[in-house]
């Protein structure tokens, strides 16, 4: 990771995060409270929460509009927090966005934490920088998810969102256990049934459950493996 001075947004610095070296420190994050499955399954990051950051989500009432959110002091991170009306839906739909949620700000409490204990000290001693103000997903005291999570949609400017997003698939979807998923489906979607784009959202729907995720979260993952491993010449 590296920074860079960042006078016009909320944070003292900007930082940068090579797609790697996120992939590698959440694996690395989860296998160090032996979290990180050895095959292709469900994530459980409730329990990656409590072990890496020693807090507990918590569920409270949230505007419809907002799906969570992540708070800090100038120790760390200290709360995760839940709109209470999405986690009491029960449906599968409503868990899979709360799962998204709160491997989001747990995305924030790895890659941001150290950029907000940074603003609150240097806030306390009086400077200002930045304006907070300005971004919808950063208040005073932490980060507020204000839509489902969605690698596609995060204005280019917010790359706190960007990066949280992206930390949020790589814990849920582990990238060489999300490819061994999909090699296992690859036959069948090189020579099944049916037109190839409906064998991969197939294969996709078939890996959500899975790892309990939305199968829009797989598609972007995986984005465009599938067209490149049906155009190897040794598959053919």
């Amino acid at each position: 990771m590296s920074a860079g001075p960042n006078a016009a947004g909320p944070f003292y610095r900007r930082l940068f995060i090579p797609e790697a070296n996120l992939e590698r420190i959440c694996s690395e994050a989860l296998a160090s409270v032996d979290l990180l499955p050895e095959t292709p399954g469900p994530v459980r990051i409730e329990r990656f929460i409590y072990l890496h950051f020693s807090i507990e989500e918590e569920y409270e009432a949230m505007p419809d509009h907002i799906m969570g959110c992540a708070k800090f002091t100038r120790q760390g991170l200290r709360r995760i927090i839940v709109n209470r009306q999405l986690a009491e839906q029960d449906d599968p739909v409503s868990k899979v966005r709360v799962r998204s949620t709160l491997a989001h700000e747990a995305g924030h409490g790895l890659f941001h934490a150290g950029l907000f204990v940074e603003k609150l000290s240097l806030e306390a001693e009086g400077h200002l920088f930045g304006n907070a103000a300005a971004f919808n997903s950063v208040t005073g005291e932490g980060f507020v998810c204000r839509a489902e999570a969605d690698i596609e949609r995060v204005p280019h400017f917010e790359w706190w969102e960007y990066q949280a997003n992206s930390a949020m698939a790589a814990l849920l979807l582990p990238k060489h256990l999300i490819i061994q998923a999909a090699r296992a489906r690859l036959p069948m979607v090189l020579a099944g049934a049916g037109s190839f784009d409906s064998r991969v959202r197939e294969a996709e729907r078939e890996i959500a459950a899975v790892f309990n995720v939305s199968r829009r979260m797989v598609s972007i993952r995986l984005g465009k493996w599938w067209v490149e491993q049906a155009h190897q010449p040794s598959l053919f």
